[in-house]
């Protein structure tokens, strides 16, 4: 059975969980705002009862630091490269799309580097805090190596996480929040969860042998989006956010972040751009979302679903069930934090 969850209440929990692990009161309330955005979105791969169980783990572990500061390395008038020192993605990529938007604000366009953190979640995020600000907004980020080259039989690259938002007037926004393989690690650990065999053509083994099992997509080979084209994808992503960034790790040696006392070395590469004077980003978004529903009776934009389901989580809360309510409760005891405050049964 499920039970709904208030946003707030759901930024309470999170925010307190992470200053009892040592993160500052500021760290803390941008990680708890990336976490329940990714829940309000249906997106609970990255949301409160597996991201927020997973930063805990790591900063115990050591693989993570609660306390690292965000360091910047070069700072230009457009362009900035950000050492994350080992701490956790959500707070070096708020930090780093922030100063993008400042600078797209004085500049017209804005670009940080991230170097040294670890993963991130949802791109869309990051994306949409540039949106929120009236421009369109790019994420990226790499990650452990899960996808071969075409021909080979050795893990790469990541499936490259990436987004891009932008203010669409009445329809609120577009958001396109996706990744290079056909399934993402975070919708694969779901199916593990319930108890479900992947679809088929999204997974092989580590011999190559096609395999439903989401249990070894630690050790197998994601499937790319269109064959040789994801895996291209992936390579031009990679050049633009662990090649660029400059850091130790890229391409393969990028580590997991379900090995919680390694730290991961994760780049991310934050985009935002503002609108030329005259042009109105969001009614010209607007415009284009119009025409894509006029095309078909159920033809629509990237994003549709989420944005939905975060404009009916403001008034109805998020759903939890009981393995994430059990979960966060355990967290909770762990932590000596007031638990997590559930307010009704979920509709249906």
């Amino acid at each position: 059975m499920s039970r709904h969850v208030a946003l707030g209440e759901l930024h309470r929990f999170a925010a307190d969980a992470l200053r009892a692990v040592g993160m500052s009161v500021e760290h803390a309330g941008w990680t708890a705002d990336g976490l329940v955005w990714a829940d309000a979105h249906d997106l609970p791969a990255h949301g409160v009862s597996s991201k927020l169980v997973q930063c805990v783990a790591r900063v115990r572990a050591g693989g993570t630091d609660a306390t690292a500061p965000v360091v910047p390395v070069l700072e230009r008038p457009a362009y900035a490269v950000l050492d994350a020192c080992d701490g956790w993605g959500q707070v070096a990529g708020t930090d780093a799309m922030r100063r993008a938007v400042a600078k797209a604000g004085a500049l017209g366009v804005g670009a940080v580097s991230v170097r040294r953190t670890s993963s991130a979640a949802a791109m869309g995020y990051y994306a949409d805090l540039a949106a929120s600000a009236g421009m369109l907004g790019i994420a990226v980020t790499n990650g452990p190596p899960l996808v071969a080259a075409p021909g080979g039989t050795r893990r790469v690259v990541s499936n490259m996480g990436h987004a891009v938002a932008a203010p669409a007037g009445e329809h609120g926004r577009v958001l396109y929040d996706t990744a290079t393989t056909t399934m993402s690690t975070g919708q694969m650990d779901l199916h593990r969860e319930r108890g479900e065999e992947l679809p088929e053509g999204v997974l092989r083994d580590a011999q190559g042998e096609p395999t439903r099992d989401p249990s070894l997509w630690s050790t197998g080979l994601l499937e790319p989006i269109g064959g040789h084209r994801g895996f291209g994808l992936s390579i031009a992503l990679e050049l633009l956010t662990g090649v660029l960034a400059g850091g130790e790790r890229f391409g393969d040696e990028v580590g997991l972040p379900t090995r919680h006392d390694e730290t991961q070395g994760v780049s991310l590469m934050m985009i935002a751009v503002a609108p030329a004077e005259g042009v109105d980003l969001a009614a010209r978004a607007q415009e284009l979302v119009d025409r894509v529903v006029a095309s078909g009776p159920d033809a629509r934009t990237p994003g549709l679903r989420a944005v939905t389901a975060a404009a009916r989580a403001e008034w109805e809360g998020v759903p939890y069930g009981d393995e994430q309510l059990e979960r966060l409760g355990a967290l909770a005891d762990e932590l000596d934090v007031a638990p997590l405050g559930v307010t009704s049964p979920a509709a249906g």
